[in-house]
Order: structure tokens, then sequence, then C-alpha cells
């Protein structure tokens, strides 16, 4: 009987690897493309094979790779509780448990696995589950439904929809995708952006994208398998251009949030394209080391290890592309500390805008909205006057009041700034209107700060209406200062680098907080699995590995580094090293007496698995004498090599 029934396996795995073969896959995806009152598809229908031809044409998987759902029955009592699926003993999907949408079960589709024996897997909770494994992937019917109302469709591995002119366009308009919440019955949306109407697309095609991978996206940096997109979309990308013989400087890369991170990821090769962008996440890895993907994307290598959208940013300020970017200071996570910061850049506008991460796109959709019906019918500028303006000092910030004339009293809806510069880089802050309509200022969260902001070069007052109306006016006076307020400083936004011989400035920004270092850095062995960050009182003190050679744990890189006025949000700063080395451990080290049990309390709660801070012992001068020419040597050595 056994043999029997093993054999019977042997049958079906064979059935279903010819199933999902290449001409397998390629029949069931042109079935799924032919018309909807074709024979096929209505054969299809009357059989009830739906969903079978659509597992069949979805994305393909290597041999011996699967897709996995599992469902949690008694999810209520581990409700904000984290949770782990282990295959055997390697991780291979966790989660933080949130509510699932009302009347359906809390699942988790299309995790990757590589065996489809449900017995090699188990949950670290002791919650009941359940676990389906298979060659395609797993849907619902809010998916299939959502996909068929927004026109999505699949083209070998990639998926989207186009809307407006898709005979003879002029223009280019492309849009990713943001996130939605992890329990979704739609796992994979599409920015569709209603708001733009068919009308608006008259001389523009619209293409708008699908992060159909993994169990709620992969950035579209990898499909399911961990192998690159980037030439698949591209692909799409050219093709479409190329076949429509569209100028790349009537493309426009859209995205908010995740969709902000891959458009600055696709604009790539497209250098004269114009970019939208709302509060995208600029380092991933430091991005996902929060709760909800610290055991799903941040375990990918393959994303990890990939151009990050940092700096492909900072690529793109070297070249002077025509940027416009909505941020906002309290979302560190996303900002990395490179747009706050970002100045004198040629081609860059940056909006800021107060409230968290998801209130930016909210808050400034009719300046969005505006900015692409600008790129679709041309500008449209009007002028109004501005009859007052108040100046307002707060600590060390300037808040301002000022009052327009009666026409632009009566603009309704629109976003309105105070405009600066900073340098080559234009500067606006989002004002509040009053309940007097003729009034706009700012609020106690849009202060500007004395020590970065551009308060002396802040001479306009602008309007961005969702139509593309854009009414601007000159201040009638100049905002002031406090006059105990130093002149703003126009700090560092260089990203941060694991070697550096000389002393380099690095300064974080998390809300009104910022904090400023002086470090240098050096590799110790690429094999190591611990990064090393010194605190001392001089950046270009020698200090000696902690942990180079001890039997069990080796040092990949060391950090010395020096706080330049305070230690505020030193904490981020060892974060981001350890981050940025790739390693396992952080090993924080303590070397100034004064300020020690001050540092020990910030650093010990660290957001980081396995960290540890502890105290430098004394070195005595012959030692220290010895770490300095080994020190001098391994810095000379580095310094040939680059």
């Amino acid at each position: 009987m056994k043999m029997v029934n093993g054999a019977r396996r042997r049958i079906s795995e064979l059935g279903k690897s010819a199933a999902y073969s290449k001409l397998g896959t390629d029949v069931a995806r042109r079935i799924l493309s032919s018309p909807a009152d074709s024979a096929i598809q209505k054969y299809v229908k009357s059989k009830g094979l739906e969903g079978s031809v659509r597992r069949l044409a979805s994305e393909s998987l290597p041999p011996g790779m699967y897709f996995a759902k599992l469902t949690i029955h008694d999810w209520e009592k581990y409700r904000g509780k984290p949770f782990r699926l282990l295959q055997d003993s390697e991780v291979v999907y966790g989660n933080e448990i949130e509510p699932p949408a009302r009347g359906f079960p809390l699942e988790y589709r299309n995790i990757v696995v590589t065996s489809n024996e449900a017995s090699r897997f188990k949950l670290d909770i002791s919650a009941a589950y359940e676990l389906k494994i298979g060659r395609g992937v797993f849907t619902t019917p809010q998916q299939v439904k959502y996909d068929a109302q927004y026109g999505v469709k699949q083209y070998g591995d990639v998926f989207y929809s186009l809307r407006g002119n898709t005979v003879n366009p002029k223009k280019l308009l492309i849009t990713f995708p943001g996130f939605g919440p992890s329990t979704s019955r739609i796992s994979y949306a599409v920015s569709y952006l209603k708001d733009i109407k068919e009308a608006d697309l008259r001389d523009t095609l619209m293409v708008c994208f699908q992060d159909r991978y993994l169990a709620a996206g992969s950035y579209m940096m990898v499909d399911s398998a961990g192998r690159s997109l980037y030439e698949r979309v591209w692909s799409v990308l050219e093709g479409l251009r190329s076949e429509h013989n569209i100028d790349e400087s009537q493309m426009l890369f859209f995205g908010a949030s995740k969709g902000g991170s891959i458009a600055i990821n696709y604009a790539k090769d497209f250098p004269q394209a114009h970019l939208l962008l709302a509060v995208p996440q600029m380092n991933l890895p430091y991005y996902f080391n929060k709760p909800f993907f610290r055991d799903n994307l941040f375990r990918n290598s393959s994303i990890r290890h990939a151009e990050q959208p940092e700096q492909l940013l900072r690529q793109y300020f070297s070249e002077g592309r025509k940027i416009d970017y909505f941020y906002t200071n309290s979302d560190e996570l996303s900002n990395h500390s490179l747009i706050e910061l970002a100045n004198d850049v040629p081609g860059l506008t940056k909006y800021r805008v107060d409230g968290g991460h998801s209130a930016v796109a909210r808050a400034a959709l009719p300046s969005m909205l505006g900015l692409m019906r600008n790129f679709l019918h041309g500008e449209r500028n009007k002028q109004f006057r501005c009859e007052n303006l108040r100046s307002y000092v707060r600590g060390d910030g300037v808040l301002a009041q000022a009052r327009v004339d009666n026409q632009a009293s009566k603009i309704k809806g629109a976003n309105w700034y105070l405009e600066g510069n900073l340098g080559r880089t234009k500067f606006m802050q989002l004002l509040t209107e009053h309940s007097y309509q003729f009034i706009k200022f700012t609020s106690d969260t849009q202060i500007l700060a004395a020590a970065y902001d551009p308060i002396e070069t802040i001479t306009g007052l602008t309007a961005l209406e969702a139509n593309g109306s854009r009414w601007a006016s000159n201040l009638p006076t100049p905002l002031t200062r406090g006059r105990k307020q130093s002149p703003v400083g126009v700090f560092s936004f260089d990203e941060l680098m694991l070697t550096s011989v000389d002393p380099r400035e690095y300064v974080v920004l998390d809300g009104d907080v910022h904090g400023r270092y002086r470090y240098r850095s050096y590799m110790v062995d690429p094999a190591g699995d611990t990064m090393e960050v010194h605190f001392v009182k001089d950046a270009t003190q020698p200090v000696d590995n902690m942990l180079e050679a001890n039997g069990t744990n080796r040092t990949s890189h060391v950090a010395v580094v020096e706080p330049m006025t305070n230690w505020n949000l030193a904490d981020l700063v060892a974060l981001r090293f350890v981050i940025t080395a790739g390693a396992q451990r952080l090993r924080i080290v303590l070397h100034d007496d004064s300020t020690r049990k001050m540092a020990m309390a910030l650093l010990s709660g660290i957001d980081w698995k396995d960290s540890h801070v502890v105290v430098a012992s004394p070195t005595p001068p012959e030692a220290s004498a010895k770490i300095s020419a080994a020190l001098l040597e391994k810095e000379a050595l580095l310094s040939d090599a680059r």
C-alpha cells in the first residue's frame, strides 16, 4: 500500500511539474489574456477552472521552491505579538499579529518556502494554524475583483494596468504602489490616481505598476524567487517609450512611500525624466528593522544587497535631475537624514509637510495633483499680493503669519507654502489656513528651525492648486530671526561610510532634534560578524578592537565616533553603522569617563537584537603606542587600496 501511495504522489508531482512547466504556464497566460467572451474563457468559467488557470499563469518559481499560505485561527489572544514560521529550524516568515479584515480569517499568503511537506513547518507561538503549499500563488476573490476593476494585466512576470491614450501618446505617467495592511485581502495594490481623469490623459499613457511579489511586495526589486526584476520592468518602460517615440523629458515617475522608493529605482536609466516623490524609504534594510518587517523583508538578502534608493538619489542630485520631493521631519525611518538636510542641489524642490509618514500624501495631495497636471498640460502661473507678514521668534525657531489679498483669499483647497532657497535647492514650507481665509500661518508643528532652515532667503508665498494653477507673491518684508539665534549652518548630508581614513561629519535628524558627529571608520575582517562603534572625545584617537580574534566573534568594521556638540540621537548613529555594515552583532564601546553614565543609559536601549554596550579598559601608554602604529599602517593600506 505504501508503494502504491508513493507512486501516486510521484505521478501527481510529475503532473504538477508538467503543468507548471514553461509550456503549461504560457498556455495558461494566453487563456487569461484572451477576450472575456472567447470560447476558451467560457469553457474555463463553465468548468470552474478560473482559479486553477490563474495559479498556473502566476509567477514562476524555480524547481524546489513553493508558495505557502498560513492561516492562524485563534489569533485574538496573540494580538500585537510577534510570530515566526519555521521550516525545520530556519525562519521563513514572521510578522506582528494584527486583526484581519472583519469576517475573514487571518492569512499570510505567498510565503516562499523550499519544501512542500507541511510536517517540516511549525509556528513559534501556540496558536492553531493551517498551512497550504503549492506551486502557484495564492489569491483572494477580493484581489481578483480589484485587478479586474483597475484593469491589471500580467505581462510575463510583470503586472500593470494602462490608462489614458494608448494609441498615440506624447507623454508617459508612471506610478508605483505603496504598502497596504499586512492582513489585507488585497495584498497587491496599484497607484491608480482616481483624481486624474481621462480628460487629463488625452495626450498621456499612464502605466500603473503592481508590486505582486512575495507576501506583500518586494519594492519591485526582486521577484518571489529573489531574482532581480530590473531588466523585466525596464523592458516594459523602454518598450512603451520607444514604441510611441516619447522623449525622456516627457516621462514622469510618481510614487508615495514604498512607491517612491520604487520610482527612484526605475528612473535610473531615464535621466531626463521628472521624479515626483512623497516620503520614500531611503535605506530599505534600515527601514525594515521594525516589527512588521524584521522576519520577512529584512531577511531578504537580495533586497539588502541591492543598490539602495539613497545611493541612487544622491547620484540624481549630482546629475541635477528634476525632482519634487514631499517629506516630513517626523519620518526619520524613511528619510535617513537625507532630504531634511539636502541643500544646494540643482533641480531639487523639497516640500516640508508637518505630521507623520502617512499624513504627507494626504495633506499635500492638491500640490502633487497640481504638479502632475503641470506635467500633463503645462504650467498655469498666476500672481497675487501678500499684503502683510509677521515673524515670531519661538526658542530656536521662527513662526510666520501672512495676510493675502482679496483675490487670493477666495482660493479653495490649495496648499500654501513659504518659499525660499538653500543654494540651488528650492525649499517650500507648508502653511496652515486660518478660519479667516486671508490669513496663512505656520502652526507650532511647522516652525522654521534657525539651525538649518533658510530663514533669510524665504522671500515668497505660493499656493498650489490641484488643477495645476500656481499662485505666487513676493513677501512684503523678509522673515527675521531672533538676535540670539545663530545664522543657519549648512549641515553635511553626506552618506555614512564604512571606510574613511580622514574624519568625516555625519548629521542625524529626527523631528526637531539633530545630532552632529565626527567619525572615521575602517574594515577589520570582511568575514567578521560584529560592528564596533567606539564613542570617543576625539575622532582621531586610536582604539583597540574589542572582539577581533577572540575565538567566537570577529569584528568586521570599526567606527570611531566623536559627538561634536551633544549626544543627540547617538543610538541612531550606532544603529545605522551596524545595518550599513550588514553585521549581526553590534558592540558599542564607551571611552569618555565624563559622559559614561549618560551614554550608557542612552545606548543600552538601542533597537538591535544582538547589541552590547561596554566600557573601554584603560590602555597603558606602551600599548597605546602600538595601537597607534598599527592603526596608521592599516589606514595607509586602506588609502592605497582606494
